[in-house]
């Protein structure tokens, strides 16, 4: 699809995000406010179920196995009844409660008068009467009752699983007047509940105050608010894995094309070569020339046989991504396998006036691996050292031993490798472009890639080290074989 290009991937990914955390920011303020009713709902219950315990509890004593005393005080109806009693504000109007308890029956009184006369200003009074009961030993009862009352719901609040901030404010019954604590500030995060009474001596009416619920509905959220942000973080995730995929996708797809670009070059070369030079020999009739002819000859088995070996670089490198080859692991000393590799490259070297020194030493090293496959892997490292370094540079090869592992070393003065690509040249078909975005160096991509993947199939790793102008090194640290 030409309209999803990956430039338009970032900018989606982006809004997209913030749609999304505008929905998310949405849902979670409706739920806030749902969530806030509820917790209000669920702590007004808890002061009005601690209130009808405890005066069901002030009266009961005596009469625990009597079902109608359960039936009627612990009764919704009973509770409807006694709120609207102690609600029930008007002018002028006088209210009396009465109950007594006797061997034969139990007596509940209520009565409220007011005056037929407006004019006549009376002062609004709610009085109880409890029988057989003095002042002081009503006082005693009622802070009994509230002391229970208290822990009842401190007990209840405890159980909702996050510490708040409470405290209790008593108010006179009859006048209404503040008694104890400090009444709660007009915040919208605070709750005051209701007024209750707590005894049937209807004295003080007790309201419990939170100056803030905000962490408890938090609290209660909490796995709302962990989905949501995990929703979040999962599509964030997703979209930069997926630009990240689209990135190397097209990383890979130019590195490809870079690839063909430079096979197809590399390939017309010695093929240009060997028909101009069978050309040649033809038109000028070199049969009779033998020494010209030879000549001819050995340029084109030598371009052959560059020809063969990118055919096999490129086969082989695919074998190995196929996962099929396989490696032949003898004991053998790697000394000997690097002088043979330098004993190789001698033309190479000399065309390009270049020093290639092996650092001897008398300690001989043994590995246990391919020995066929790690010496193409030292012949691709000084290829490319050779390539890459200029005319009449210095290439020094060395081993070295550490912590039971073998370290060779491939190091030249060329001009370096930016930090920021050693780690992508080891990538297959990553080459490394010039100012002007062109490969000065031709090549397929493919040597350091395999370089790579021969020495972790021998349990090894691949390290470099270089500076701009001075230089790299390449080393290969493979396991020192350790007779048992």
């Amino acid at each position: 699809m030409k309209w999803l290009r990956s430039r338009y991937v970032l900018p989606l990914a982006v809004i997209t995000l913030i749609i999304s955390l505008c929905l998310q920011c949405a849902w979670i303020r409706q739920l806030y406010l749902a969530q806030k009713k509820s917790v209000t709902t669920v702590l007004e219950s808890i002061v009005s179920d601690a209130s009808r315990q405890i005066s069901y509890q002030s009266i009961v004593k005596g009469h625990e196995k009597s079902t109608r005393f359960q039936q009627f005080f612990l009764s919704p109806e009973w509770l409807v009844l006694r709120h609207a009693f102690d609600d029930l504000k008007v002018d002028n109007l006088r209210s009396r409660f009465h109950y007594g308890i006797t061997n034969d029956s139990s007596v509940v009184e209520m009565k409220m008068s007011f005056p037929n006369n407006p004019k006549k200003q009376t002062d609004h009074k709610s009085t109880s009467v409890i029988d057989g009961k003095s002042q002081r030993e009503v006082s005693l009862e009622d802070q009994r009752d509230l002391k229970v009352m208290d822990s009842l719901v401190n007990h209840r609040l405890n159980g909702l699983g996050v510490a708040i901030d409470r405290h209790y404010v008593l108010y006179d019954y009859s006048s209404g007047k503040l008694v104890k604590g400090k009444a709660v500030a007009k915040d919208a995060s605070a709750f005051a509940s209701g007024k209750y009474t707590y005894n049937l001596k209807f004295q003080n009416q007790y309201q419990l105050v939170v100056p803030s619920i905000t962490w408890l509905i938090i609290y209660q959220m909490r796995y709302y608010l962990i989905s949501s942000f995990l929703m979040l973080a999962l599509t964030a995730a997703a979209f930069y894995l997926l630009i990240r995929l689209m990135k190397n996708q097209q990383l890979y797809a130019q590195a490809r094309m870079s690839f063909t670009s430079n096979m197809t070059h590399e390939l017309q070369t010695p093929i240009s070569t060997i028909a101009v030079a069978l050309e040649s020999i033809s038109k000028y009739h070199l049969i009779d020339e033998p020494e010209k002819l030879q000549n001819y000859i050995n340029i084109s088995r030598h371009e052959l046989q560059r020809l063969q070996a990118m055919i096999e670089k490129v086969l082989k490198q695919e074998q190995m991504d196929l996962g099929e080859t396989k490696l032949q692991f003898t004991l053998f000393e790697i000394q000997s396998v690097l002088k043979q590799v330098i004993l190789s490259m001698d033309i190479q070297v000399r065309e390009k006036r270049s020093q290639l020194i092996l650092v001897p030493s008398d300690e001989p090293y043994f590995i246990k691996g391919d020995a066929m496959h790690l010496a193409n892997v030292c012949y691709n490292l000084i290829d490319n050292a050779l390539k890459y370094s200029p005319a009449q540079s210095k290439i020094e090869v060395s081993c070295s031993i550490a912590d039971g592992e073998l370290t060779i070393s491939f190091k030249d003065d060329g001009p370096g490798i930016k930090e920021i690509y050693q780690q992508q040249v080891f990538e297959r078909f990553f080459r490394i472009f010039s100012q002007d975005n062109i490969h000065n160096v031709k090549g397929s991509g493919l040597g350091l890639h395999y370089v790579k993947q021969v020495v972790e199939l021998h349990g090894g790793r691949v390290a470099l080290q270089s500076k701009i102008g001075k230089g790299s090194n390449f080393m290969i640290i493979l396991p020192l074989y350790e007779e048992n």
